[in-house]
């Protein structure tokens, strides 16, 4: 097997090639994102969990004036939700990882990288859990014992439930998307999001 970093070189690569052969006022009109034109480029601006990034064309270079760095994964995860959007309008129907198609099949592997990790810090914690939504720009939501949404790309939301349990249950935690959100990103990058969001609820949570 391949190293991880060379995977994600490959599929960077390729999702640069990918976006080089789409019209950008297409891409901008399905996905929400901005376009501006300027003099020799296109620059398409789009916001990836709290953070505004910059793709200029047609050299596919992403930017933030928030970060000195962008990192490999979230290169990917922002071309990829760029490329991938079709402009499938939300459906406010919210699903856990496991109904969306094709993802009962990885839905363990999605609760490992992203709910277990939830659980060991804020299971016990639920306030906390919660400031670290609302830290991150995310809003109260009504399910639960305590819940928020958080507006990870223009067009995917997410919604992060914690049921604190009792004598009889355990503390769950579930994670929801709306029932549109394959139409813009696919089921491994479903598992990347899941995990970037609870590394930075956890740091959050941390402070």
């Amino acid at each position: 097997m391949m190293p991880k970093h060379k995977n994600y070189q490959q599929a960077f690569e390729l999702a640069c090639r990918d976006m080089m052969s789409l019209d950008s006022s297409v891409i901008t009109a399905r996905t929400g994102a901005e376009t501006r034109q300027a003099s020799g480029h296109t620059e398409i601006t789009l916001v990836f969990l709290g953070t505004a990034y910059t793709v200029t064309l047609p050299q596919v270079e992403i930017a933030s004036t928030e970060k000195k760095t962008v990192s490999l994964v979230t290169r990917i995860m922002v071309l990829h939700y760029l490329i991938r959007g079709d402009g499938t309008p939300e459906k406010g129907d919210l699903i856990p990882y496991k109904e969306i198609p094709g993802g009962l099949m990885y839905a363990g592997v999605f609760e490992r990288r992203m709910v277990t990790p939830l659980l060991d810090v804020f299971g016990q914690a639920p306030e906390r859990f919660l400031e670290a939504g609302l830290a991150m720009g995310g809003e109260t939501a009504a399910l639960g014992d305590v819940s928020f949404s958080l507006r990870v790309l223009p067009r995917v939301p997410v919604t992060l439930v914690l049921w604190k349990g009792d004598e009889e249950f355990p503390p769950w935690i579930q994670v929801l998307f709306d029932r549109s959100v394959d139409r813009y990103l696919s089921l491994e990058d479903i598992v990347v999001l899941g995990e970037m969001i609870s590394k930075r609820l956890i740091a959050r949570g941390s402070r």
